[in-house]
């Protein structure tokens, strides 16, 4: 697989990922036009609303595609996430930094190219994959606590994992490690368009500095592989950015991520 279409599939799998998790969420729209998905979420919060650009060229004039972006929200009301691609959206990024939308993240997307080997798990450490309302629940716990840590509400966290019905599928594969029989660290990667996506990865305060993301991401992503995807991708948060290369993940692009207001 060559670099361009790296980045094109990865981009397929974060759109789609976006998409199916959106579903885990009651009341939710989800729209593809024009190269464009929007994803209106049940949840009236800016980080579960989105505009992900999927198009492959820069034809659209920055300020339309805002405009057209803003236009879809107007109605109703709500503040929503612009996902944009540090190796194809440059021209509506740099439209975004001079009118002063508030930019989020700025997220460093990165590879496994193939299944990586490690040592030992961290001690005491018990991976358990969830495959029920139950494991769902401490998967849970551990990534609303966890991305409190970045902006996240913990609510809002807790509300994409209510339902394990609308969870669990059979692209996708979950796990948890545990503590002393206590949730600790948790990740998940989605397989589409031939490669896997790894999302949702945390880590609660008090485990934090053991090896137990590493550890998790290491499994997950190798459990991809076993499932047949020729690539994983994530997109790093900056919890994770100095983790990922120990596993053998290298940097392939950036994603900057800006909140938007529909006014």
């Amino acid at each position: 697989m060559n670099e361009r279409a790296l980045l094109r599939l990865a981009d397929l799998n974060m759109a789609e990922f976006w998409s199916e998790s959106a579903k885990w969420i009651p009341d939710t729209e989800v729209i593809e036009s024009d190269g464009t998905v929007f994803i209106n979420s049940g949840i009236d919060f800016p980080g579960c609303s989105a505009v992900i650009n999927l198009s492959e060229g820069a034809d659209e004039n920055p300020a339309d595609f805002i405009a057209r972006s803003k236009a879809f929200f107007s109605g109703k009301k709500k503040g929503f996430s612009l996902l944009l691609r540090g190796h194809c959206d440059q021209h509506i990024i740099q439209h975004c930094k001079d009118q002063k939308v508030f930019l989020v993240a700025d997220e460093p997307g990165m590879v496994l190219d193939a299944k990586a080997t490690g040592g030992a798990p961290p001690e005491a450490a018990v991976l358990r994959w969830v495959d029920s309302q139950m494991q769902l629940q401490s998967y849970r716990e551990v990534v609303a606590e966890a991305f409190t840590d970045l902006l996240f509400p913990r609510e809002m966290s807790e509300a994409y994992f209510a339902d394990a019905r609308r969870v669990l599928n059979p692209f996708s594969v979950m796990a948890v490690i545990y503590l002393g029989g206590q949730p600790a660290s948790a990740a998940m990667a989605m397989l589409s368009h031939g490669i896997a996506g790894v999302y949702w990865v945390g880590t609660s305060k008090e485990a934090r500095g053991k090896g137990l993301a590493q550890y998790c991401v290491r499994e997950v992503s190798n459990a991809a592989f076993d499932m047949g995807a020729r690539k994983v991708v994530l997109h790093a948060s900056k919890f994770g950015a100095p983790v990922y290369p120990k596993i053998g993940y290298r940097e392939f692009s950036n994603y900057p991520h800006f909140i938007c207001s529909s006014k």
